[in-house]
């Protein structure tokens, strides 16, 4: 019976959703779209590969909550996410700024295809001088090849 579960468990998807622990409903649609879009926009600084809406960190849903009671105190989307970039660095947005201090962030994964291709064309080339067929032989060198696949 182990042996079935196992074999279910392995077969069958298994999807977690986050779940908002303090769901409140908005007065205005306008403001449960900014909700919307803004926990979507943020990422959570616990999991790194997941938005604030994704998450179920504890820390993802304290961002919930506060950005939801911004929403509702009146700031705007700019004033919720300076604060937040304040309190988390610009890790938290999932598109940063170029400014200096993320300079890695943008021109990183550029070098890195850069240096990629370049070890790539080097083994290529590397590979292509080592099987390159050196017809340069001999009379008495194609004598022996010819003796030694006779025997």
């Amino acid at each position: 019976m182990k042996k079935y579960t196992f074999i279910l468990l392995l077969v069958l998807p298994i999807c977690l959703y986050a779940v908002d622990k303090n769901p409140s409903e908005f007065s205005d649609i306008e403001k449960e779209q900014r909700y919307q879009e803004m926990t979507n926009e943020l990422r959570c600084v616990v999991c790194q590969n997941q938005s604030v809406a994704d998450s179920n960190a504890e820390l993802a849903q304290d961002v919930r909550n506060l950005v939801r009671n911004k929403i509702n105190q009146g700031e705007t989307n700019q004033q919720i996410t300076d604060f937040l970039v304040e309190r988390y660095g610009d890790f938290v947005l999932y598109d940063p700024p170029l400014k200096p201090k993320t300079y890695v962030l943008w021109i990183g994964p550029l070098i890195l295809i850069l240096v990629a291709f370049m070890a790539l064309l080097y083994f290529i080339r590397r590979h292509a001088n080592m099987t390159a067929d050196s017809s340069t032989l001999t009379d008495e060198e194609r004598n022996k090849i010819k003796k030694a696949l006779d025997e």
